[in-house]
């Protein structure tokens, strides 16, 4: 395929029955025979919460993509390359789309052997389900808060290196003033949740005994170990916070810009109390802005919106301390501590 074809999709689902496009469902249905297809297509047809997509090089079809959205996810029911196109990155793109069309948490599919690899390329955490008909099979996921910090860094955004101007603008959120609320000493040991490609953290490792920051994006957490290369203090760890297990505590724990993505912000601010030590500080900056959704023109990625006082609330209902709230240009930043009588 050339570099300069015109790739388009079309919304397909009406037109599922012209040969053409039912066609290009043959290389995802095991012995693809008229009548399979035809029911597939009617499965597909009748169902409210399915939607099809093709993918057009110079006005052709070359591939296409069935999913299925319920509970803020994205369910891969098909996807499909011609073998023409193939080695192109149309599925990829296909994927892609679905993003820019859907402000969903996370785009899910189950596969076999065969296919386990493209959707491992694709940036999807796979986990074995199992056997069935002696046939492996797969669970992938892809989380949209990785894959869209992911494609930041391939867009070359990276804050950590933005000139001064753009320095300034983000010190709205977390400036001198929150990094001066961490209390930060050569004798503590410090976590950043969300920690990026380490705009924080380039500021903050230095003044600690040692730096621990967890991100989701692989490609954000590659792109903030080259820029803390200098800092021989510093563990970065590609995962959840949520879900991973540290196996130690902090004296500091801090977040900025982070918790929107977080649906269960008390289970979080739990998790964060679990995870300090005794006398151990928690710094966090939420923005102000209550938007569901972050609009970035070519995707949308649906984010939980923090309030104020419902952070107040997760705050005390966990248990630690709250020390302080104040208020920058566009965010709430909040101080809590870890006492005695907490433990």
């Amino acid at each position: 395929m050339e570099q300069n074809n015109f790739i388009s999709f079309a919304d397909v689902k009406a037109s599922l029955w012209q040969p053409e496009v039912l066609a290009l469902l043959k290389p995802s249905v095991y012995n693809p025979t008229p009548e399979r297809l035809k029911s597939r297509a009617e499965k597909y047809s009748a169902d409210k919460n399915t939607f099809v997509y093709a993918c057009k090089i110079d006005g052709v079809y070359a591939g296409i993509v069935v999913l299925k959205t319920e509970n803020d996810t994205a369910e891969i029911l098909d996807i499909a390359v011609k073998p023409e196109y193939r080695k192109h990155g149309i599925g990829k793109s296909l994927i892609d789309f679905i993003f820019t069309q859907f402000p969903i948490d996370n785009i899910t599919a189950e596969t076999d052997d065969e296919a386990v690899g493209f959707y491992k390329r694709c940036g999807f955490t796979i986990t074995s389900v199992g056997e069935f008909c002696d046939t492996k099979r797969y669970f992938c996921n892809l989380s949209s808060v990785s894959k869209h910090y992911d494609l930041l860094i391939d867009e070359n955004n990276d804050p950590a290196r933005d000139p001064e101007p753009l320095r300034e603008y983000m010190d709205k959120w977390d400036g001198q003033q929150f990094i001066d609320s961490l209390q930060l000493t050569k004798e503590k040991s410090v976590l950043e949740i969300g920690v990026g490609t380490g705009r924080l953290a380039v500021r903050v490792a230095p003044e600690c005994r040692e730096f621990c920051g967890i991100d989701l994006s692989p490609k954000t957490v590659k792109r903030a170990k080259e820029n803390l290369k200098e800092q021989t203090n510093v563990a970065l760890i590609c995962g959840d916070f949520m879900s991973y297990e540290f196996g130690r505590k902090f004296d500091v724990i801090y977040s900025s810009l982070t918790f929107m993505h977080i649906r269960d912000k008390q289970a979080a601010v739990n998790k964060v109390r679990s995870l300090l030590n005794i006398g151990g500080r928690f710094v966090l900056s939420i923005d102000k802005n209550q938007s569901d959704t972050i609009d970035y023109g070519t995707r949308k990625i649906k984010i939980y919106p923090d309030n104020k006082e419902d952070i107040v609330k997760y705050i005390t209902q966990s248990g630690m301390n709250l020390m302080k709230v104040f208020e920058t240009d566009f965010a709430f930043v909040f101080i809590a501590e870890m006492k005695q009588n907490n433990s």
